[in-house]
């Protein structure tokens, strides 16, 4: 029996450079289309930043509007007080008109409480580098320092508010001032006042009337640092709008 043996024909190098073109192509296809997909992954993460910084820059807009409120109160509170501390001499009214706007100074919360949940995100998970807008990065930094600056000037206010505190107990039956809503609008007992100005024949703690002009100066202390942080807060708003407008012009492509 005879055995027939193949003949194998040795590969022409048009054959050997047609597989590597295969292979190839293929590894480099493969990797285009994970490459398609990281970026895809990477397009999705930062329009989930992006949507989601927008959203903390509207509640922020919310928050300065509604503390600047508040602060307003306060400025309009000190400015009553310098009124009617510096009158020669006080009727019941100008008592009263004392210790409610008393109680407006150091009832009002002042201090601007910014959303940091987007921008925490982009710093702990190094999401800055996903965001293409090279404006919106430095609009988000230029927004970022405003908030440091703030803080800094909120300290000092804080300061001041705090002699306001002391000065209060130093001259003030601060005892009649009450968080219940129902005993008067401003958490003032008249009721009481009038009752130890019976018993100690003062509705004050002194009769000095320098204490009270060293009071009204602290108050008119805070008043001006209450409104440099509203001309801050203010300024603030206008970056916020700005990085809204660039980000609703980003998520519109």
């Amino acid at each position: 029996m005879e055995v027939h043996h193949h003949t194998h024909h040795p590969k022409s190098w048009k054959e050997y450079v047609q597989e590597f073109l295969m292979l190839f192509f293929a590894v480099f296809l493969g990797f285009m289309a994970e490459y398609y997909l990281e970026y895809r992954a990477e397009r999705h993460k930062e329009h989930d930043y992006l949507v989601s910084m927008k959203e903390d820059l509207k509640a922020d807009l919310v928050e300065m509007d509604s503390k600047e409120f508040r602060m307003g109160e306060i400025i309009n509170a000190a400015n009553k007080l310098n009124e009617v501390i510096f009158k020669p001499t006080w009727n019941e009214a100008d008592i009263d008109s004392i210790y409610l706007n008393s109680i407006i100074m150091v009832t009002r919360v002042y201090n601007i409480d910014f959303s940091s949940g987007t921008i925490d995100q982009l710093r702990n998970a190094g999401g800055f580098r996903l965001i293409q807008n090279e404006k919106i990065v430095r609009k988000i930094s230029e927004y970022e320092k405003g908030k440091v600056t703030m803080n800094v000037q909120l300290d000092q206010l804080l300061e001041r508010g705090a002699n306001v505190h002391r000065i209060q107990n130093a001259v003030l039956q601060t005892t009649v001032f009450s968080t219940k809503e129902s005993i008067g609008k401003f958490g003032f007992d008249r009721v009481l006042l009038d009752r130890i100005k019976k018993q100690t024949g003062s509705a004050f703690l002194t009769s000095n009337k320098n204490a009270f002009h060293e009071y009204a100066n602290t108050t008119g202390t805070m008043k001006g640092y209450i409104s440099y942080y509203i001309l801050m807060s203010n300024n603030q708003k206008q970056k916020a709008k700005e990085l809204i407008s660039l980000l609703e012009e980003e998520l519109a492509h």
